[in-house]
């Protein structure tokens, strides 16, 4: 976004709305408002060996949320982040569980 002033001495001058410390912090209240919430899907494995590891990042949008496999191959868009965990049971072998970043405990 720009906006044009003009200047008697030197004619137009561009000046960016980015320029103005007001409309900075304005957009990056609104960027911090509308920013989607990430979270991941951490799968805990049955012995031998047993192991956790993160299996899946997600992040939320208006409309449900987007996932993607970390090993590739998977991305899903699904209704909610807990709609993921059935895709990461690996046959009842595995529980899978949502923890989201910035979050306390697991929530």
């Amino acid at each position: 976004m720009s906006l044009t002033l003009v200047d008697e001495e030197d004619g137009e001058q561009p000046v960016s709305l980015f320029d103005d410390p007001k409309v900075v912090g304005e957009v990056q209240e609104f960027v911090d408002d509308q920013a989607p919430r990430v979270f991941a899907v951490v799968q805990e494995t049955f012995g031998p060996p047993e192991d956790l590891q993160i299996v899946a990042w997600g992040m939320t949008t208006k409309t449900g949320v987007e996932v993607i496999s970390v090993h590739g191959g998977m991305r899903m868009g699904l209704q909610s982040a807990e709609s993921a965990l059935i895709f990461y049971r690996a046959g009842g072998s595995a529980i899978p569980r949502i923890f989201w970043v910035g979050g306390k405990d697991g929530r």
